[in-house]
């Protein structure tokens, strides 16, 4: 899906950071996911390569430390020492790449502003449950997707702004499908258990 193009109101704005706090995505507002194990281990395969045409390392929540976040935030163990069951919670691609964008040459084109970045932001993570007692396993994948595009006159603080709202509608597609996805091929070890 895709958001639309962020737009300065003048052309003579400065590129001014964000003032006061950097926004966080945050999930402490969603009640928790009871798993009924005894542990739950939060984990990140995904190395961010850190250079272009990859973004995610210059954002101030990147995907990995948001789904992280959410993992933290959201999946409880209340299943006590002795259960046996430990969930964990893998991230597994995190990337957000950015494509330039070409923009209208001649005449029109000097008097226009147009979209001059796109944005491509990425979540998958995996959640797996085992049991080394009874043998049970359980295994879900999320894989969320989200694009943005930014305007050549969007100032600083505007592209900041649409990065962290690019996180934050992805998290909102990341956390819908973990719930669907938990509930419906991980309802065993669920606290209450989810009725069938």
């Amino acid at each position: 899906m895709m958001l639309g193009a962020v737009l300065a109101p003048s052309a003579c704005a400065t590129d001014a950071p964000i003032a006061g706090p950097v926004p966080e995505v945050g999930f402490q507002h969603l009640a928790p996911v009871r798993l009924n194990v005894s542990i739950v281990e939060v984990q990140s395969s995904y190395q961010s390569p850190m250079k272009a045409p990859n973004a995610e390392h210059r954002f101030a929540t990147p995907p990995a430390q948001a789904m992280m976040g959410w993992a933290k935030s959201r999946l409880r163990a209340v299943g006590g020492s002795g259960n046996g069951a430990v969930a964990t919670f893998i991230v597994e691609d995190a990337k957000v790449i950015e494509t330039k964008l070409k923009k209208t040459e001649g005449f029109k084109g000097f008097f226009t502003y147009e979209p001059t970045e796109r944005y491509d932001a990425t979540a998958v993570a995996r959640l797996l449950i085992e049991n080394s007692e009874t043998g049970s396993h359980g295994e879900i994948e999320v894989n969320a997707a989200r694009s943005i595009e930014i305007s050549e006159n969007a100032t600083l603080s505007e592209r900041e702004q649409a990065w962290f709202s690019l996180t934050e509608t992805l998290m909102a597609d990341f956390n819908a499908q973990m719930e669907k996805q938990i509930g419906a091929h991980l309802s065993q070890w669920l606290d209450p258990p989810v009725p069938k």
